[in-house]
């Protein structure tokens, strides 16, 4: 009798126990079409993927840091991007796929007033210093 109660009071325990994970940090992130006026030739499609034993430690800025580093240290956006979670015995897998652009070639492209405008339309803003956009919000 007293198993099967030590049994329920650990299956009550563990249901009401829970855990956070931390997913991504991210600069600029919308599931929303936006109107980036970029030519996607002048991106690369890139794909990073990060597995972890066990599911442990996972998040999806690892996989995404990969995609971006595959396609080279001028590329710091991407867009048009899947994030992909595979789950198999003992192991996840995270993968992440997308256009790289980069955000000076866009700036050098539009010109300062251009690129300027493209920033306020998407309510974005830029920091010079650290060359790194961010949303207004």
């Amino acid at each position: 009798m007293k198993i099967k109660q030590l049994l329920l009071l650990t299956v009550i325990v563990f249901s009401l126990s829970s855990c956070s994970y931390r997913l991504v940090d991210f600069t600029v992130i919308s599931s929303k079409n936006v109107s980036l006026d970029f030519d996607k030739s002048e991106g690369k499609q890139v794909e990073g993927k990060k597995s972890y034993f066990l599911g442990l430690g996972w998040n999806i800025k690892d996989a995404m840091d990969r995609a971006l580093e595959s396609a080279g240290p001028e590329y710091d956006l991407l867009v048009d991007g899947v994030v992909k979670y595979t789950d198999y015995p003992f192991v996840l897998t995270i993968s992440v796929e997308g256009t790289a652009i980069s955000s000076r070639a866009m700036r050098n492209k539009l010109g300062d007033a251009g690129f300027q405008e493209w920033l306020k339309e998407n309510q974005l803003t830029y920091n010079s210093n650290t060359e790194e956009i961010t949303t207004d919000n």
